[in-house]
């Protein structure tokens, strides 16, 4: 018990040695031109124990004078001075120019962060691959102020993209408001066939007087692209970035089983409403849990839905030397659908960017990017037949035999209006698309004034080839649910036609001059 009592004094006394080690610390900060600096944080490291400055730059601290205080204030670098059995500690902080000498492209050219006065956003390379996505703008959601980015949700898809709300430009009733996307001076309506792991930077030019250099074009805004480039004077650096990951529904609307709709059949007060729940259960049979309950018990959408792999995979080699820097990189994307049926995207990507300082005062360079993608579209109208199918019908209707080539089941049987069963439409369309694009942009550059004056004239060529195959196969589930070869022809020849007016396109040569100031 002594031992016990002994042992209580002495860390009491040690808690009050400790407690009298602290000191009494006094100072002031200041910033360069001698000026008081209010509300500057002070604390003392590893520990929760701070203050912060008065009006005039005065603070006061209890602290160990073995420990070290942390001087932190914003817009200026974070000093931190170990005490030394100092009393008094004043302190001087110097601007931070970090993010202010940073340089944005703008228009033709670029500027440093602090000279700039429109509005414009700027996200790096290391934000934009946070997200696993195959779009680049699908990755800025929720990284720029006044962006809008509304996912489309199928494979290979591009958002929606608003910038500063609703536009009206082109105003051809196509609702095509997207910005003007320019990828190293090449202009562009979509960016689809671009990997986020070969940007470098993006920026959002947002008002009017950032993007005016573009015309009528930069109505919707202008998104500026900077892709990835080697440095000079650089052993050569492998780089790989990728990702494996599962994609599975959220927020799928709950329906209702069995039970519940034939309760709700039943005390609807319609007579054919309880006829069709006889007519699944003189069918199909009575359930051995509830016999007033028919046997089958479909959720529709658990049905159609399925896990779906999406993966990316992105090799790149980058460096330089005296006078020359490049970089070449593949990719490969790959994304399934959540719809149980073919619907995926694949995309393959090649890309080469070299710059060659031939002289003092003419520089050459090239950027070229070959993109080869394969999209399965989905059939969209599963969606809705999954959501007005009953639950008292089956996938498969064994007593279907005269359905080919695949015995589905059909609510007519039961006496509804329509068919109703997605797997039809599932199972039986099939739309392939193959999209190929090479972007080429080669630039000669003249420093006619060292650092102020330079010419430099840009060749850029873009082309898109697109092969679009729709296929409506036949089936037979009943009489007045079908579909015949004659309807076939007629739909796919008018399908053909559109493709011809509408899908097929291709973006001929443009030459671009431009002479500023750097």
């Amino acid at each position: 018990m002594r031992k016990l009592i002994l042992l209580f004094f002495l860390s009491l006394l040690i808690t009050a040695v400790n407690a009298q080690e602290k000191i009494s610390i006094t100072g002031k900060v200041i910033d360069n031109t001698g000026f008081g600096l209010p509300g500057v944080s002070i604390l003392e490291k590893g520990t929760m124990n701070g203050t912060v400055t008065d009006v005039n730059g005065n603070y006061t601290l209890q602290a160990s004078p073995q420990s070290t205080l942390v001087f932190s204030f914003m817009g200026f670098a974070t000093q931190e001075i170990p005490i030394a059995g100092k009393t008094t500690i004043n302190v001087e902080m110097s601007e931070s120019v970090v993010g202010l000498n940073e340089v944005v492209v703008v228009g033709y050219g670029t500027q440093k962060m602090k000279d700039l006065t429109s509005s414009i956003s700027t996200v790096k390379a290391e934000d934009i691959v946070k997200t696993p996505s195959g779009q680049t703008m699908q990755a800025l959601q929720g990284k720029v102020a006044g962006l809008q980015v509304i996912s489309a949700g199928a494979p290979g898809a591009s958002p929606t993209i608003r910038v500063r709300g609703i536009g009206s430009y082109p105003g051809n009733g196509t609702n095509n408001e997207n910005p003007l996307y320019v990828v190293d001076g090449m202009f562009f309506d979509n960016i689809d066939f671009l990997s986020p792991s070969d940007i470098a930077s993006v920026s959002v030019l947002k008002d009017a007087s950032s993007s005016a250099i573009y015309g009528v074009r930069a109505a919707n805004g202008v998104v500026l692209i900077t892709t990835k480039s080697g440095l000079k004077d650089q052993k050569a650096q492998i780089t790989y970035n990728g990702y494996y990951g599962m994609q599975v529904a959220q927020n799928v609307v709950k329906m209702a089983n069995s039970e519940q709709f034939t309760n709700w059949a039943n005390e609807s007060g319609s007579t054919a409403e309880a006829s069709f729940i006889l007519n699944a259960m003189q069918r199909y049979g009575r359930s051995r849990v509830n016999p007033n309950v028919p046997v089958p018990n479909t959720n529709w959408y658990n049905e159609i839905l399925r896990p779906a792999p999406i993966q990316s995979h992105n090799l790149t080699v980058a460096g330089g030397q005296a006078k020359t820097s490049y970089s070449i990189g593949g990719d490969y994307f790959g994304q399934s659908g959540i719809l149980d049926m073919e619907n995926d995207y694949q995309r393959f990507n090649l890309r080469s960017k070299i710059d060659y300082e031939a002289t003092d005062w003419l520089t050459i360079g090239a950027n070229v990017i070959l993109s080869d993608a394969t999209k399965h579209a989905e059939d969209n109208g599963a969606w809705g037949l999954a959501y007005f199918a009953v639950p008292t019908m089956p996938v498969i209707d064994e007593l279907n035999t005269t359905a080919n080539p695949t015995n589905y089941s059909n609510a007519k049987d039961l006496g509804y209006r329509d068919g109703q069963n997605p797997f039809v439409a599932m199972d039986y369309t099939n739309n392939l698309m193959k999209i190929r694009r090479t972007m080429a942009n080669f630039y000669i550059k003249l420093n006619l004034i060292p650092e102020k004056l330079h010419f430099q004239s840009t060749y850029n060529n873009a082309n898109t080839f697109i092969n679009d195959r729709h296929v409506l196969l036949p089936y037979y589930i009943a009489d007045d649910f079908n579909r015949q070869f004659a309807e076939i022809t007629k739909r796919t020849e008018t399908y053909v036609n559109k493709i011809w007016d509408n899908v097929l396109s291709y973006n001929n040569s443009f030459e671009d001059h431009n002479l500023g100031v750097v």
